[in-house]
């Protein structure tokens, strides 16, 4: 028995050669989670990771392992990008796939500057309720095309990490490719971009 999320994820199983019959499509249970009251308030939030931002949005990089010669460059565009448009984020480190340690090296230049706080990892229900209140989450995250389309986050989703598992159409997101100038250019333009709460989870 297989329960999937939605009929995209079911289509892939009857692919691998399962029954119709044994594919059911329940839902993502960490709709469950987000939807939740009892998530920890946004000043519980910041008071246990010390962020004294009145508003910030969300980094989250990952390495693309098919691209790990660009990495140095995409990524050094991306955080001189970030510095450059003098805004306040909240930094959770990459995965650690390969090129993540490239990613951290880069990251090294945000060590001291006020506008940022890097964090390692966060407890995901605190990682929702930063994600909830946040002016835009920016990178190459599932969490950029998934949760934050759920609670009507915008979103700038850079690179080719997420390619093909989102619909280029989707009015919370802003695609851009792994340029500073492009990058920029998406932050400025975010603040007016309409959040849309999603229809089909809420």
């Amino acid at each position: 028995i297989h329960l999937v999320s939605n009929e995209q994820a079911k289509k892939r199983v009857l692919q691998l050669g399962e029954k119709e019959q044994s594919v059911y499509v329940i839902g993502s249970p960490d709709i469950d989670i987000m939807k939740s009251e009892n998530l920890p308030s946004l000043k519980k939030v910041k008071e246990r990771y010390e962020i004294d931002f009145e508003s910030y949005s969300i980094v989250m990089y990952h390495p693309v392992t098919t691209e790990v010669g660009k990495l140095k460059h995409n990524i050094s565009e991306f955080v001189n990008a970030l510095i450059e448009t003098n805004r306040k984020y909240v930094v959770i480190y990459p995965n650690n796939d390969e090129g993540s340690n490239i990613i951290l090296e880069e990251y090294d230049k945000l060590e001291g500057d006020p506008n940022f706080k890097i964090y390692p990892s966060l407890r995901f229900e605190y990682f929702l309720t930063l994600l909830k209140n946040s002016q835009f989450i920016i990178g190459n995250s599932s969490a950029g095309i998934r949760e934050a389309e759920i609670y009507g986050v915008p979103a700038i989703d850079i690179g080719n990490r997420q390619q093909n598992r989102y619909d280029k159409n989707q009015e919370n997101i802003i695609h851009v490719n792994d340029n500073k100038i492009e990058i920029m250019g998406a932050i400025e333009s975010i603040d007016g971009l309409k959040i849309i709460e999603s229809e089909t989870f809420g």
